[in-house]
């Protein structure tokens, strides 16, 4: 049987909001570890708002999401052997005590937890792993935890398979394998069945995961467009003193545009239009815009409405 997978219909997070949490003393010694916190928390802030989170458009909508703090936790340190429970448990008490926010309303919130060297699971087969916790006020709570090789590229190759597996699948409900596709326990996920490939997305090193539309692993990446682009998406006909509204879909969220109406009927006494955008955040990857056009004159007015794409 081949590799495919399918939406379940679970919990998604469509702009994931990643709170780092690194757990032990380790993480403040004298010299500093190789890699330090920063080197990983300015790799993995590049990470969540790269080109390499394009490719989860196809699962649902998911966008680009970006790194909503850090934090170097020394009063404790991880248990060798440690538990999914133990890390829970860990991050359960951060929330309560103010070091890390609280979940947001749309629990768009991710917890990963880095390891220090040398210290591993419970189960040594998983470097990484992802899942979440219910808490006091019946709200699931999505975190994951990384071990730490000594290197930079290894911790963010195991923190972007969690990444994109937690965003696509982090009540292991949504986006899971059809019958056949993995051979191992637990959720089987878009990362766990591209394990073997690795690459680079804006300096950064990660993993692969499962396209669907492609029907194979890949590293995405922003794809190639030469900015700024420019062009008319809708012409109308606005009749006289009256205002109305037009609305445009399925723009790029990481992309900036401006909008502006362009009258295509001459008036060489007083100005013709104005107009104003709102903004609709259709999805994690989607915006659509809504642009109010008043009509200033006493007689019909035809327009353009020109986009101009400046770049992400």
């Amino acid at each position: 049987m081949g590799i495919g997978f399918v939406d379940n219909g679970g919990a998604v997070i469509e702009i994931v909001r990643l709170q780092l949490i690194y757990w032990g003393s380790a993480w403040a010694s004298n010299p500093p570890p190789t890699p330090t916190s920063t080197a990983i928390t300015t790799n993995v802030g590049t990470l969540v708002s790269s080109g390499y989170m394009t490719g989860l458009a196809q699962y649902r909508d998911i966008g680009l999401g970006y790194l909503l703090g850090s934090v170097v936790v020394t009063s404790s340190d991880p248990p060798n052997s440690f538990t999914d429970n133990n890390v829970s448990t860990f991050v359960a008490g951060l929330i309560s005590s103010g070091v890390v926010p609280n979940l947001d309303t749309a629990n768009q919130t991710l917890y990963c937890v880095i390891m220090p060297q040398g210290i591993s699971s419970s189960n040594t087969s998983f470097s990484g792993e992802h899942t979440y916790y219910t808490d006091g006020s019946n709200r699931r709570v999505h975190f994951a935890w990384v071990t730490n090789n000594g290197t930079l590229s290894g911790i963010t190759q195991i923190l972007s398979h969690e990444l994109v597996e937690s965003c696509t699948d982090p009540e292991g409900t949504a986006i899971l394998g059809t019958p056949g596709t993995c051979s191992g326990g637990g959720w089987c996920e878009i990362g766990d069945v591209c394990e073997s490939t690795d690459g680079i997305v804006s300096g950064v090193a990660v993993q692969s995961y499962w396209s669907q539309q492609d029907e194979a692993c890949k590293v995405f990446d922003f794809p190639p467009r030469a900015y700024p682009i420019t062009g008319v998406q809708f012409t109308g006909t606005l009749p006289a003193s009256q205002t109305q509204r037009w609305f445009t879909f399925n723009w790029l969220a990481y992309e900036q545009i401006i909008w502006t109406v362009m009258p295509t009927t001459v008036n060489t006494s007083a100005p013709q239009l104005t107009w104003t955008v709102q903004v609709q955040r259709a999805s994690g990857a989607y915006v659509t815009y809504w642009l109010s056009v008043t009509n200033l004159t006493n007689v019909p007015v035809t327009f353009e409405g020109r986009y101009y794409i400046l770049g992400r």
